[in-house]
């Protein structure tokens, strides 16, 4: 996903939804929600800000855009305001969600092959090597806006779901607030040149 795609979301919620979004987080879901339509309503319950994020979940997210430790100080100062929400649903829930996404994807892609999107997902499982992750502190699963499910985490949910965790972790991130961040800090600073190529290049 490039930035004139992610620019293209914006028309989702309106052009003045950066203006409306900074209003203080828990009166009601923000509009930027309706860039997650799969996981909404869930989403708006777990609504709360970059900087109320565990520090393992700031790291995901701030790898995606900084490429040293001094960046990443710099950008999360800038970044604390910025809306997320951070949710954990049972397992057989996003599994639900995600079975009904690969089917919609099996569909409008070379046709249907007949098979259920519950066995889409059973045919991928078999043979995935869980990774180890902690049961404590799992980084989250980040969620890609639009009609889509994960961002760039799909190997992240297989092992969770792999190893037979009962809740995925989940995260959602207003980028486009994001990104509007931290190229205003660019523009101050030049600091990090094509900073928005950067951003969704990065394997999670």
């Amino acid at each position: 996903m490039n930035l004139r795609e992610i620019v293209e979301m914006d028309r989702i919620v309106g052009t003045d939804r950066l203006s409306t979004l900074r209003q203080p987080v828990g009166r009601g879901p923000g509009p930027w929600l309706a860039c997650y339509p799969l996981f909404r309503d869930a989403l708006s319950r777990g609504e709360t800000t970059f900087q109320a994020l565990s520090e393992s979940a700031r790291r995901l997210v701030l790898g995606r855009t900084t490429v040293d430790m001094g960046e990443q100080a710099i950008a999360s100062n800038i970044l604390d305001d910025v809306c997320v929400a951070a949710i954990e649903l049972a397992t057989d829930a996003v599994d639900q969600i995600v079975n009904g996404y690969l089917g919609g994807q099996e569909a409008n892609g070379n046709g249907a092959s007949g098979r259920s999107s519950a066995s889409l997902l059973r045919g991928v499982t078999p043979g995935f090597a869980a990774t180890d992750y902690p049961l404590i502190a799992r980084p989250p699963c980040l969620l890609r806006p639009g009609h889509h499910v994960f961002l760039d985490s799909w190997m992240r949910f297989l092992s969770y779901r792999s190893r037979g965790d009962r809740t995925i972790p989940l995260l959602a991130i207003d980028w486009l607030d994001f990104h509007h961040r931290l190229s205003a800090l660019a523009d101050r600073t030049c600091a990090w040149p094509a900073q928005n190529d950067r951003v969704f290049a990065r394997p999670g």
